[in-house]
């Protein structure tokens, strides 16, 4: 049996019709609180985000999640300061890709990326109360339930509770370490 080939490549403007397809599923549509946004819009988010953790001038990231070759999703991560060493971390799949793994997999790879840079410190992300996929994955990657604000949102004309996860640099560190010294050897991506 073959492991999928899961990796994370840099956003381009040729992947803006993919990401308005993912963004318009029910599944996001029910799960997340997105903003309307117009082509042109998302292409602009393309452009100012990065994809190089070593661009001392980024202030957010973004990678197009690829599976065996063919786009499936998205990671990104924004509004990063370097002095405070935080940044949020967000991510969707395509939903007929969701609750294989590939995002635990796809926002592991974010995370050795953005732990790369010596300036970060906390990894946040925030979901829906009744996502509880995204819950699972923050679970699995080491995240911690730090609280709930009420009434935060609002999707699909609800008003929803939106819990915020974070994970701090020697967290990760120590999840790696006993990660890479399991006899899988597999680790987090």
């Amino acid at each position: 049996m073959t492991t999928p080939d899961l990796r994370l490549v840099p956003a381009l403007p040729e992947h803006v019709d993919i990401w308005m397809a993912i963004r318009a599923e029910p599944l996001a549509r029910r799960m997340l609180p997105m903003e309307p946004e117009t082509r042109e819009g998302l292409l602009k988010r393309i452009l100012e985000a990065s994809s190089d953790v070593t661009d001392p001038k980024a202030k957010g990231f973004r990678w197009m999640v690829e599976l065996d070759g063919r786009v499936i999703g998205t990671v990104s991560a924004r509004e990063l300061s370097r002095v405070q060493g935080r940044i949020e971390i967000g991510y969707m799949l395509s939903s007929a890709y969701v609750g294989k793994g590939l995002g635990t997999r796809a926002v592991g790879m974010a995370l050795e990326r953005l732990f790369s840079m010596p300036c970060l410190h906390r990894v946040w992300l925030g979901t829906a109360a009744d996502n509880l996929a995204s819950q699972g994955l923050a679970r699995k990657l080491g995240f911690t339930l730090e609280g709930v604000m009420r009434g935060h949102y609002v999707v699909e004309g609800q008003r929803k509770d939106q819990q915020v996860w974070g994970l701090l640099r020697p967290e990760w560190e120590a999840r790696r370490s006993v990660d890479a010294s399991s006899p899988s050897g597999r680790g987090l991506g």
